[in-house]
């Protein structure tokens, strides 16, 4: 059996192959790379299925969101987020079609990693049950102690600065969030490392404090004191994050700088999330050695050819009703600025009026013949010599 090890070529976010990290090691072996961005484009070696954990946040390329045939999935630990607007078009959860819909139904139930995913999938009637988060399975290094640093991950300056004040522990600020591509041309051993490295780092930590889901919750796998600051500001967080509420530490990011936080002696961290990492580590194990039936598959060159015109046709109607879209509305805008120039005009042109008649009004209650010749030579000047000219 081959295995494909499920990965975000092109991430900006080291979280990403940090949720890579947490698969590979159920794997007896990996024999191809999956771009999670182009999953209908993966074709092996030779026709036949291709095994594949597919625990992800799904996906960039909306339009473009199948399965190749020569997957055979685990659907666990996904997120599958709501799209309210992408390239001129209005997406929500269209970009979920049949193919992926059928896909899900088929190998399902799907397992998602919050409850946010729940929802969507609930609404389309696919059998799904919450996972988790696979990064939750991460295992401990060995021999790594605990050190007297503080790690931030995500956290504001002014955030860090209050924790410097309130310790005298070292303080790092740590950054998950990358240049989209920075480790586009590195191999997955290069990236692999990286990942390792910033886990023994959080491993190793005094304290994490962090806004981070995959820098919490791999910190609850690695045993390691962390405080999440759950941001309220953004709504999506309630049932994305807000999902692990329960399992974690955390304090409302609002409030964090009014709440005194023992940085000395940091709270335990619940063992509630064993249950889940026990429940995620049965369903992987499972899945790769289950047995699975061959069916016919398509060639692979055959395949090719199709799935490259199928692309470009969903491609027009895309770009068609985008430019349309993106042309009404700056026809729009052209109509609201011209409105707003018109009221504006009608605005002065009214005031213009007002202002006319009670110069008038004044000049011709006005009994001194002097103020009165002055008067009617300012108003010439402001109106001309008549109101017909204005």
């Amino acid at each position: 059996m081959k295995y494909g090890l499920l990965y975000y070529k092109d991430t900006d976010n080291i979280g990403d192959d940090i949720q890579t990290y947490a698969q590979e090691r159920f794997l007896p072996h990996v024999d191809y790379l999956v771009d999670r961005e182009n999953l209908e484009m993966f074709v092996p070696d030779k026709k036949e299925k291709v095994k594949v954990i597919m625990n992800a946040w799904y996906i960039h390329d909306i339009f473009n969101f199948n399965v190749s045939p020569y997957i055979y999935p685990l659907y666990i630990s996904m997120f599958l987020k709501r799209i309210p607007y992408k390239g001129g078009v209005t997406v929500d959860i269209d970009y979920l079609n049949d193919n992926i819909l059928k896909s899900f139904k088929k190998y399902g139930p799907v397992g998602t990693r919050d409850i946010h995913t729940k929802k969507v999938l609930d609404e389309l009637k696919i059998p799904n049950y919450f996972s988790g988060c696979m990064t939750l399975t991460i295992n401990k290094f060995p021999n790594i102690k605990r050190e007297d640093y503080i790690v931030t991950v995500g956290l504001k300056d002014n955030e860090i600065e209050y924790i410097k004040k309130k310790t005298n522990r070292k303080v790092i600020k740590f950054v998950q969030d990358v240049k989209k591509g920075s480790f586009t041309n590195e191999s997955w051993d290069q990236r692999k490392k990286r990942v390792e490295d910033t886990l023994k780092l959080y491993q190793g930590a005094h304290l994490v404090i962090t806004t981070k889901l995959h820098c919490s919750l791999p910190c609850l796998a690695l045993g390691t004191p962390v405080l999440l600051l759950y941001d309220t500001s953004f709504s999506e967080n309630e049932d994305r994050i807000g999902t692990y509420l329960s399992y974690l530490n955390y304090i409302k990011r609002e409030e964090f700088l009014n709440t005194d936080v023992d940085f000395e002696n940091p709270k335990e961290n619940s063992s509630k999330y064993l249950d889940l990492r026990e429940e995620l580590e049965k369903k992987c194990i499972e899945f790769v050695e289950k047995d699975i039936v061959e069916e016919p598959l398509i060639e692979i060159n055959d395949y090719k050819k199709y799935i490259e015109k199928s692309r470009i046709m969903r491609a027009l109607p895309i770009r068609l009703v985008g430019t349309l879209q993106e042309t009404y509305e700056k026809e729009c805008e052209k109509s609201a600025k011209m409105y707003d120039e018109i009221n504006e005009l009608r605005y002065w042109k009214d005031h213009y009026e007002k202002l006319y008649r009670e110069t008038d009004e004044i000049l011709s209650n006005t009994i001194d013949f002097k103020l009165k010749r002055i008067g009617n030579k300012i108003k010439s000047t402001l109106f001309g010599k008549s109101n017909n000219k204005k």
